[in-house]
């Protein structure tokens, strides 16, 4: 009776292996690979919608008047896209009424960086005074010319 025991015992950890192998073997065949690396949900969502020349006036300055030419690209997403293609002339009059106000030497010092934040800032209070949501993401300045 101890050897049939012993045969049991041993016949028992054998299909356990076995199962226990096979499951693994199945998991790792119908896994993902490792090597494939997720892509990032916002960057796969996300659209950029244009507003070619937006030109102002700078303040004061020299006695020459200088100009502002500047493109603006906005990262939306799908479903934001046309929204803010809907508002691009509300979009426009927010960017010239803050670029306006800029002083001649002001804008020439400024960096890239600066105006994003600047322009920023106006959408964001140019939609609170409107109560409602921005349909972007982010401003960007795309082209930037002071004549």
């Amino acid at each position: 009776m101890n050897r049939n025991i012993v045969v049991i015992l041993i016949v028992a950890i054998v299909v356990a292996l076995a199962a226990g192998g096979g499951a693994w073997w199945w998991l790792s065949s119908h896994a993902p690979q490792a090597a494939e690396a997720p892509k990032p949900v916002a960057a796969l969502d996300a659209r950029f919608v244009s507003m070619d020349k937006v030109i102002v006036m700078l303040r004061g300055g020299e006695s020459a008047t200088r100009f502002m030419a500047v493109d603006l690209v906005f990262r939306s997403n799908e479903k934001q896209e046309a929204e803010v293609k809907a508002q691009l002339p509300f979009l426009k009059s927010i960017a010239v009424r803050a670029l306006s106000e800029l002083p001649a030497d002001k804008a020439l010092a400024m960096s890239i960086d600066d105006y994003q934040r600047l322009l920023a800032k106006a959408y964001a209070g140019g939609f609170l005074r409107e109560r409602r949501d921005a349909p972007f993401s982010e401003v960007m300045v795309s082209k930037l010319i002071i004549e």
